[in-house]
């Protein structure tokens, strides 16, 4: 009975470790490597808490470990990912390419409040960590493995630094976003938008290597997730 309470905590450190896993893939490089990692991230952050709740195995350890793991799967990971592609991409200019690590700071700093912050019980202030990594993992992914639009932006020499800088503050601002655990009449709409979305992509990229579909998928739905949130603050 005892060895249950040991499952939710079990299941973070496998999200840490596929996050460490994935730092390493951004070093060297390998960025649909660090696809995986981050999909695996998710889903191990997910069942974390799922299993928490179905057991009954709540803990403070398990609350700060799963910040701890959050850190490194969602903050550092992707600034590795963004540090990478930037010095690939511009080997020339060796301090911008250190700013994707505000990311990481951002992150930290986020989780923190998050721990202490009761005001997040059912929807989130700023950008969660999970879905930040969900969007910029992905774009790295999809833009350095085509040639076209995207590429050329991202390779332009200040494209990541501003993305960053954005990216950071959306982790930390107080803007009410929405959760899953709180759509109603959106829910609809999100749903029936991801597919569409999904369907596309998958139209779009079907000749090319999976990574490359995935990563647009995954980046478009979570664009079209804060879209819809941008509406909805339009409409507060």
């Amino acid at each position: 009975m005892q060895l249950r309470k040991h499952i939710p905590n079990t299941l973070t450190l496998c999200n840490l470790l596929s996050g460490c896993t994935g730092v390493v893939f951004a070093v060297r490089g390998n960025f649909s490597a660090v696809l995986i990692c981050l999909i695996l991230s998710e889903i191990f952050d997910f069942f974390d808490g799922f299993s928490a709740r179905a057991l009954g195995a709540y803990s403070e350890i398990g609350k700060e470990l799963d910040s701890l793991a959050d850190l490194i799967s969602f903050g550092l990971c992707p600034s590795v990912c963004l540090f990478s592609w930037y010095s690939i991409a511009h080997p020339e200019i060796p301090l911008l390419r250190w700013i994707p690590f505000l990311l990481t700071a951002a992150s930290a700093l986020r989780l923190a409040k998050f721990n202490l912050d009761t005001r997040q019980t059912t929807s989130f202030l700023g950008l969660a960590t999970s879905g930040c990594a969900l969007l910029l993992v992905p774009l790295a992914v999809y833009s350095f493995y085509t040639d076209g639009f995207l590429h050329i932006l991202m390779g332009t020499v200040w494209f990541i630094p501003v993305l960053t800088v954005v990216f950071s503050f959306l982790l930390v601002c107080e803007f009410p976003m929405f959760s899953l655990k709180k759509m109603t009449g959106l829910l609809k709409a999100f749903i029936i938008g991801s597919i569409v979305l999904v369907i596309a992509c998958l139209i779009r990229e079907i000749r090319g290597p999976w990574y490359v579909t995935v990563s647009l998928s995954i980046f478009l739905i979570l664009t079209y997730y804060l879209v819809l949130n941008i509406a909805g603050l339009k409409r507060k």
